[in-house]
C-alpha cells in the first residue's frame, strides 16, 4: 500500500514527466487499437462468411494437376499409360471419410443415362428449339436411337445431402435403405412428377434400358449372336419410394436449347450402387470378348482376369459437415489418404481470392502492432532508465530505511501502470470513435489496390470440367464477404489493450530493475553529501 501511495505522489508531483509518458501511452494505445481492430474485423468477416456458407467438401479429381503431369510427359507410351491410370474417385475412400463424426450427410453416386421402357418422361421445354442430330452406324446407314430420357443416380449411401437440406423430400414410401444398397437390390425411388405423369405408386415396377446396350445388341446381331433377347438388356426396378425435388430446368442456361430429356431434374431415378448391371452381365462381357477376338481387337491368347475385390468408382462424392468452421481442418485431415491426382475441394480457392484484401489488411495490421509494441518497450525502458539517474538519492533513502529492492521496483512498476492506465483509457475512448472510419478507409484503399492486379492473377477456373458438385457450394461474392467487415472496439478488445499495456510496462522495467538491484544505499548517500 505504501508503494502505491509513493507511486501516486510521484506521478502527481512530476506532472511534466507524467503528461509526456501519458501522451506516449495514448499514441501507442491508439495505434494498437486500430491495428488489432482491423485485424479482428478481417478475421471476423471471414468467420461470419464461412458460417453463412454451406459446409460441404467435394472429393473429386484434380484435373489441373493431372493435365499438368501429362503435359510434362514426352514419351507416347508414358502418356498412354498415364491415361490408362486415369484418377478415380474410390468408394472405399469415400466410405472411410464418411465415417468421420463431423460428417452429417453425404451424396455419393455414379450417374447413368437410360431410356425408359413402357413409360413417359417429363419434357425439358426446348422441344421447339432443339435440332435432332442423325446417328449413323459404321457403314453409313441411318441408325435410329431413341433419346435417353432418364438419369439414374446409383447411390452409395442412403443419407443423401439432398434429403438433409430439403432439396429432396419423401412424399410416399421410403428412401432406399443401406442394406438394399449393400445388397444391390433392384429397387428405386422416383420423382413425384414422374410418378404423377405415369400413374406410378409404391410397389409398382418400372423398366429401364441403358443406351449403350442398344449398340451392344446391334453388334451381337451383326455377329450372329442370338443368345440374348430384348428383355435381357432391360432392367426392372421396384418402386419403394416417391420423392419431390426442388430442382428445376435452368431455362437461362447457355445449353438449354441442346438439353436432353435426361437432364431434366424431374427425370431422375435413384437406384442402389451396383444395381445398374444387367443380370446376365458376365455372359455379355464374355460375348464382347468373343466379338473383340473375332474383329482382331484382342489377342485370343490374352486371358481376362476378374479382380478378386470389386473396385467401386464414383462420379460424385460430396460430404456435408456439421460445422462450417470445421471444413479446413477436415480437408487437411484426409488429403493424405486420397489417391493420386484427386483432392478434397471446399471451394477454398475462390474464397481465398475474394478474402485477399482482408488477409492483406490483417497481415500488415499485425506487423504494425508488433512494431509499435517493440518500440514502446524500448522507448519506455530508455525513459525510465534515464530518469533513475535523477532519483538515485530517493532510492538510496528508501533502501537505507529498510525498503526492499523488490518494493522499490514495484513502486516503479506502479508508477508506469497508473500512467499507462490513464493513457490507454483515453486511447480506448478516442480509438472507439475513429476506428470505424479509419478501418473503412483502409479497406476501400486496399480493395482498390487489389483490384488492379486481379486480371494478372494466375487463378484458373476449372469449371469447364464436367462436375455436378458446384450446386452444393454457396455462391458468395466479394461484396458479400466485405459487407461483414466492421471495425469496432469491443470490451474484449479494450481488455486485450490493457493486458498488452501491462505487458509493455512489465518488460519496460527489466533494464531499470537491474540498475536498482545494483544500487548501494550507503555509497549513494555518501556521494550525495
Amino acid at each position: 500500500m505504501k508503494a502505491f501511495k509513493r507511486a501516486w505522489l510521484y506521478i502527481t508531483r512530476r506532472k511534466t514527466k507524467t503528461i509526456l509518458l501519458m501522451i506516449t501511452f495514448f499514441l501507442i494505445g491508439n495505434l494498437v487499437i486500430l491495428g488489432m481492430g482491423i485485424s479482428q474485423a478481417s478475421d471476423n468477416a471471414k468467420i461470419l462468411t464461412r458460417k453463412s456458407m454451406n459446409p460441404v467438401v467435394s472429393y473429386e479429381r484434380d484435373y489441373k494437376a493431372f493435365d499438368k503431369y501429362v503435359d510434362s510427359l514426352e514419351d507416347e507410351d508414358e502418356i498412354e499409360k498415364a491415361y490408362d491410370h486415369f484418377p478415380q474417385i474410390e468408394g472405399k475412400i469415400a466410405r472411410k471419410i464418411g465415417e468421420d463424426p463431423r460428417v452429417r450427410a453425404m451424396t455419393c453416386y455414379q450417374q447413368g443415362i437410360a431410356n425408359s421402357v413402357g413409360f413417359e418422361s417429363l419434357p425439358v421445354g426446348n422441344e421447339d428449339k432443339k435440332r435432332e442430330t442423325p446417328v449413323y452406324d459404321g457403314e453409313g446407314n441411318l441408325f435410329e436411337v431413341p433419346d435417353s430420357n432418364i438419369a439414374t443416380y446409383a447411390t452409395y449411401f442412403d443419407n443423401m445431402i439432398e434429403f438433409e437440406d430439403g432439396t429432396f423430400t419423401m412424399v410416399d414410401g421410403h428412401m432406399i435403405s443401406q442394406s438394399d444398397i449393400d445388397a444391390k437390390k433392384y429397387v428405386c425411388v422416383v420423382t413425384k412428377d414422374l410418378a404423377e405423369l405415369n400413374g406410378f405408386h409404391v410397389g409398382d415396377s418400372i423398366r429401364l434400358r441403358d443406351r449403350s446396350t442398344i449398340w451392344m445388341q446391334k453388334d451381337y446381331q451383326e455377329h450372329g449372336i442370338t443368345d440374348f433377347t430384348d428383355d435381357d438388356f432391360i432392367l426392372e426396378y421396384e418402386i419403394v419410394g416417391i420423392f419431390e425435388t426442388k430442382r428445376e430446368v435452368d431455362t437461362t442456361s447457355d445449353s438449354f436449347n441442346w438439353m436432353e430429356p435426361w437432364e431434366n431434374p424431374k427425370n431422375v431415378i435413384l437406384i442402389p450402387y451396383g444395381a445398374d448391371k444387367l443380370p446376365r452381365h458376365k455372359e455379355m462381357m464374355e460375348k464382347n470378348r468373343e466379338v473383340a477376338i473375332a474383329e482382331g481387337w484382342l489377342d485370343p491368347d490374352e486371358t481376362r482376369e476378374e479382380p478378386e475385390v470389386e473396385i467401386d468408382y464414383l462420379d460424385s462424392v460430396v460430404f456435408l459437415l456439421n460445422d462450417p468452421l470445421e471444413v479446413d481442418q477436415f480437408v487437411s485431415d484426409y488429403q493424405a489418404d486420397l489417391g493420386e491426382y484427386t483432392k478434397l475441394n471446399a471451394n477454398n480457392e475462390m474464397f481465398k481470392k475474394m478474402a485477399r484484401p482482408l488477409d492483406t489488411l490483417s497481415f500488415f495490421s499485425n506487423i504494425i502492432v508488433a512494431i509499435v509494441i517493440v518500440n514502446a518497450i524500448v522507448i519506455i525502458s530508455l525513459v525510465t532508465a534515464l530518469t533513475l539517474k535523477t532519483r538515485q538519492y530517493e532510492m538510496g533513502v528508501l533502501l537505507s530505511i529498510g525498503v526492499s529492492k523488490f518494493k522499490v521496483v514495484s513502486q516503479l512498476f506502479l508508477e508506469l501502470i497508473l500512467i499507462a492506465l490513464l493513457g490507454f483509457g483515453l486511447a480506448a475512448v478516442s480509438g472507439s470513435m475513429i476506428a470505424g472510419g479509419v478501418g473503412e478507409r483502409v479497406l476501400n484503399y486496399q480493395t482498390e489496390v487489389d483490384s488492379q492486379y486481379n486480371d494478372e492473377d494466375e487463378f484458373v477456373d476449372d469449371s469447364f470440367y464436367w462436375t455436378d458438385t458446384s450446386d452444393y457450394f454457396t455462391d458468395i461474392t466479394q461484396e458479400d464477404l466485405l459487407s461483414q467487415y466492421e471495425v469496432s472496439v469491443s470490451p474484449a478488445l479494450i481488455g486485450e489493450i490493457f493486458v498488452i499495456g501491462a505487458g509493455v510496462v512489465l518488460l519496460a522495467i527489466i533494464v531499470p530493475s537491474f540498475m536498482i538491484m545494483r544500487l548501494n544505499p550507503k555509497q549513494i548517500l555518501l556521494e550525495q553529501n
